[in-house]
């Protein structure tokens, strides 16, 4: 899983590895050791009716309804998009989707990618 953070947005980008975790397991998470610390992001499915998201010691947990991503599992489906109100009235953006492959060459492994819909097209 991929994550991205920038001001009041978070983008997860997860690849067939973690939607197949998702979808058997109904967890997938990620988690980054810094010094003797860890940052832990996991997203779940629950039965739930709204997204919730929140930030507990060390993680950032997002809770989807299992609705909603039973849609994305769906090959058509790459993302989804949530506007999540604040307590202070601020909105936290979320971006959720499938990580696809690059179509120019990093340093990077990305064979558990999804493959490109727009691989081998000219601009």
């Amino acid at each position: 899983m991929k994550i991205r953070i920038r001001g009041n947005s978070i983008r997860y980008r997860l690849d067939k590895t973690d939607m197949e975790l998702l979808e058997t397991t109904g967890k997938v998470e990620s988690i980054t050791h810094i010094g003797a610390g860890v940052l832990h992001f996991c997203v779940r499915s629950k039965s739930i009716t709204d997204p919730v998201i929140k930030m507990e010691h060390d993680g950032v947990h997002l809770l989807l309804p299992a609705e909603t991503l039973q849609r994305w599992y769906t090959p058509d489906q790459v993302g989804f998009e949530l506007i999540l109100p604040n307590p202070d009235g601020s909105e936290l953006k979320v971006l959720v989707e499938k990580d696809f492959q690059c179509l120019s060459p990093r340093n990077e492994d990305d064979s558990q990618a999804f493959e490109n819909p727009n691989a081998g097209k000219n601009c």
